[in-house]
């Protein structure tokens, strides 16, 4: 029997062997693998040393790894109206990778030409602050008391992003802080687009969590306010959308809150939110109560941008939607939590009435135009028409659906939809709001139409006034009201 089993065994142990053998044969190719994963995404990474050279006037110097050899670079001209960005790039050299030297023609601001391939560059770029305050939100500036730095406008733009690993040297005295992950002096990101620094001699951060969500405040300067009345606020308004949307945020949230320019109040302020950061600039000459008021009120429309349109899978520009309803569902969201009256929320539906009222031009465009066209000139529109918009559909859908259906569910159901993958925007939007039977022509009458909108004529059997005083509009609730009309204004907020 045993040269059986000798032979069984050695069957066996040949066995053993070609498993060994495809075993290895596997593991080297998965080695290989990773190698040539790792070797592509090593390709695709922009390593940048940011450094600090003046801060009086505000000057860095950039030195790039770039992801590829090239001999040619293109830098972001303009952004939310602000033009010329490109002419900031100046001193601009590009290194072969056996050091050598590369002579770069500029072609056009922001535009450089080679007529030899580089993979490293060095420049340096003027950040004056911007002649209008309102800008200091949109693009990268710095001065004595503090610089936000957007890679944006900072790095040189590709067709398809790649991810991007920082330093940044800053001034004696001053830290960094940022909406992406550090590891020691390095910050990595994965959508440079959307990475911004805050540098100052005083940054403080605040970290929380609201549910499934981690967020952050980071503060710059002295404020009349505390850091922990600034994240409770945050807190707050983060809770209510993701109830409201029923949607987490998937990326930690970022408030960066810096002083408006100047001695000013909190009248004055400037926001910008790009991916999962809102960068805030608000006037702090004023006492507690009015500069956190205020604070809440632009919070609640900006914070919900890290929703709408941010968290969002959807095409083609709706600008009419994720501004002028995201206007209206702040408003709702100030008057639910407290931020303001319900007297206040009719006085600023009057007030962007008028405002949208003013320009002659106002019929010229229908909303979807107007946001196709947003910054050569149409962006009020999409404001002013966007909000009062969103307020004749909030009381069409309750009228519609007896007060069982929100404007929030209208959110709600939007990112179930969404959710299915990238879509067009217009299209997915006007579906949602026009399904009803009730609803079907509200698409047309307002958002396609060129119709001027006359409230007036449209509010007259919802239980408002609308008066005149001078050149201003007065929106009251009627004193003797119906029985239906006192429902469906206590749908949207009305308690008396």
């Amino acid at each position: 029997m045993w040269p059986v089993e000798s032979s069984r065994l050695w069957q066996i142990s040949i066995t053993k062997l070609r498993f060994f053998e495809v075993r290895r044969l596997v593991y080297a190719t998965l080695v290989l693998l990773s190698l040539g994963m790792l070797s592509s995404a090593q390709a695709q990474t922009l390593s940048a040393r940011i450094s600090v050279i003046s801060i009086t006037p505000g000057r860095i110097k950039i030195d790039a790894q770039l992801p590829g050899a090239t001999s040619r670079l293109s830098f972001r001209n303009a952004y939310a109206g602000v033009l010329g960005l490109g002419e900031r790039i100046e001193i601009l050299e590009g290194i072969k990778s056996d050091g050598g030297r590369v002579r770069v023609q500029k072609l056009a601001p922001g535009e450089f030409q080679s007529t030899e391939d580089f993979s490293r560059v060095t420049y340096e770029v003027n950040l004056a602050i911007p002649l209008r305050s309102a800008d200091l939100s949109h693009v990268s500036s710095l001065n004595s008391e503090q610089g936000i730095l957007m890679l944006a406008d900072l790095l040189p733009q590709y067709t398809r992003n790649p991810s991007a690993v920082i330093s940044v040297d800053t001034p004696s005295g001053w830290t960094v802080a940022s909406n992406v992950s550090s590891h020691g002096s390095e910050f990595s990101s994965d959508d440079p687009e959307t990475t911004i620094f805050l540098l100052s001699p005083s940054v403080h951060e605040t970290r929380q969590r609201i549910g499934k969500t981690d967020f952050s405040v980071i503060m710059t300067g002295t404020w009349p306010l505390s850091e922990g009345e600034a994240a409770k606020i945050t807190a707050k308004i983060l809770d209510e959308y993701s109830r409201a949307t029923g949607f987490q945020l998937k990326r930690n949230a970022v408030l960066m809150l810096v002083p408006y320019s100047g001695e000013t109040g909190p009248s004055s302020w400037s926001a910008e939110t790009r991916g999962n950061v809102v960068v805030l600039l608000l006037g702090r000459n004023a006492k507690r109560k009015s500069v956190l008021s205020r604070l809440g009120i632009v919070l609640s429309h900006e914070l919900f941008h890290l929703w709408v349109p941010n968290s969002l899978k959807l095409a083609g520009a709706y600008d009419w939607f994720f501004e002028g309803f995201t206007l209206y569902q702040a408003l709702r969201m100030d008057l639910r939590l407290g931020l303001i009256s319900f007297d206040d929320y009719l006085e600023t539906i009057a007030n962007v009435y008028d405002s949208y009222q003013s320009p002659s031009d106002r019929d010229h465009l229908s909303l979807i135009e107007a946001s196709e066209r947003r910054w050569t000139g149409s962006g009020s529109l999409v404001y002013e028409k966007g909000m009062l918009v969103a307020f004749l559909f909030d009381l069409a859908l309750n009228r519609a659906a007896d007060c069982r259906v929100s404007f929030d569910d209208v959110y709600a159901e939007l990112f179930q939809r969404a959710a299915t993958g990238q879509g067009s925007a217009n299209e997915i939007i006007i579906e949602l709001l026009t399904e009803r039977a009730q609803l079907k022509s509200f698409a047309k009458d307002y958002i396609e139409s060129t119709e001027n909108i006359d409230l007036d004529a449209v509010l007259s059997t919802s239980g408002f006034q609308v008066l005149r005083e001078g050149l201003r509009t007065k929106l009251v609730v009627s004193r003797n009201l119906s029985k239906s009309q006192r429902s469906l204004l206590g749908c949207i907020g009305f308690r008396k």
